[in-house]
């Protein structure tokens, strides 16, 4: 099941998302807003929180970890890890997030849910609009 949405709201929300600044945790853990970047990275990882799908409320620690990680690390650490090593992620994941409290993750997960639009829009199936112009980000049709 996708969600559809217009393709000028959808495009409003990841500027949103991707211009939002990093946020620093109380223990001084800098985590990187969500980018269409990391959101398919979570997506190789069958991450459910790639998806405006997932319930926060049922999501379990290693969820939760993975995503963290993916948002904190150094990102060139994360790439590597996921494209080269994936079978090193829930370890690095595991201690990444031995830094960060119940209470930080309270907190965390409660921002999470208030970008619940920026992912859902990045996971929706645009609509285009019908009285917007045509976008010059069409792909060109290969011969």
């Amino acid at each position: 099941m996708s969600i559809q949405i217009h393709t000028a709201t959808r495009e409003e929300s990841n500027n949103r998302a991707m211009l939002a600044p990093e946020s620093k945790t109380r223990s001084g853990i800098v985590l990187r807003a969500i980018s269409l970047g990391s959101l398919e990275i979570l997506r190789q990882l069958a991450n459910p929180l790639s998806t405006a799908e997932a319930d926060l409320s049922a999501v379990d620690t290693r969820v939760l970890a993975e995503f963290l990680w993916v948002h904190g690390a150094p990102i060139e650490e994360v790439l590597d890890t996921v494209y080269n090593t994936p079978t090193q992620v829930a370890r690095k994941a595991a201690a990444f997030a031995l830094q960060i409290s119940p209470a930080e993750l309270r907190s965390i997960t409660g921002a999470l849910a208030a970008d619940r639009a920026a992912i859902q829009s990045a996971s929706a199936e645009p609509l285009p609009d019908a009285d917007a112009p045509a976008s010059p980000n069409v792909p060109t049709p290969r011969s």
